[in-house]
C-alpha cells in the first residue's frame, strides 16, 4: 500500500517555481539595500537569481537610472512585487505542464515517433 513518491524538480520545492512562472511579466524588486528595480523578468534560476530587461533602478536618494539588462543575485532580493492582475497559481500550473511536456519529449522515443532513416533531426542525419 506504499504510495509512489513523486520526484519534484528542485525549483518546485521552493518558491522559485512561482518566480520562474512570471518570466515575461513586469515586476518590481526591492533589494536589501533599499534599491528598487522595475522591469521585465527575463530569466530566473533555482536560487532566485534574476535577469531583468529594460530596467529602471531607483536608489535610496531617489536617483533613477535606466539599464537595458541587469543581473540581480537572489540573496540580495528582499521582496518581489507581483502584479495583482496575475493569477499566480494558474501561471505556476501552466509552467509545470510546459516542463512536464518538455521532459516527456526529451525522454526520447516514449510517445514520440522514431525518426526515419535519412531524416534530418537537429541538423544531423540518421543513417
Amino acid at each position: 500500500m506504499g504510495r509512489k513518491k513523486l520526484k519534484l524538480r528542485r525549483s518546485e520545492r521552493s518558491l522559485a517555481c512561482a518566480i520562474q512562472a512570471l518570466v515575461g511579466t513586469e515586476l518590481l524588486l526591492e533589494l536589501r539595500n533599499d534599491t528598487c528595480i522595475r522591469g521585465l523578468l527575463d530569466d530566473c534560476d533555482d536560487a532566485i537569481n534574476v535577469i531583468i530587461k529594460d530596467s529602471l533602478i531607483e536608489d535610496v536618494q531617489g536617483v533613477e537610472k535606466k539599464l537595458p539588462l541587469i543581473f540581480v543575485r537572489g540573496s540580495h532580493i528582499r521582496f518581489i512585487h507581483i502584479p495583482q492582475s496575475l493569477n499566480i497559481s494558474q501561471a505556476v500550473e501552466e509552467r509545470r505542464e510546459m516542463l512536464d511536456k518538455a521532459e516527456y519529449a526529451y525522454m526520447g522515443g516514449k510517445g514520440l515517433p522514431a525518426p526515419k532513416p535519412g531524416e534530418t533531426t537537429g541538423g544531423a542525419s540518421i543513417k
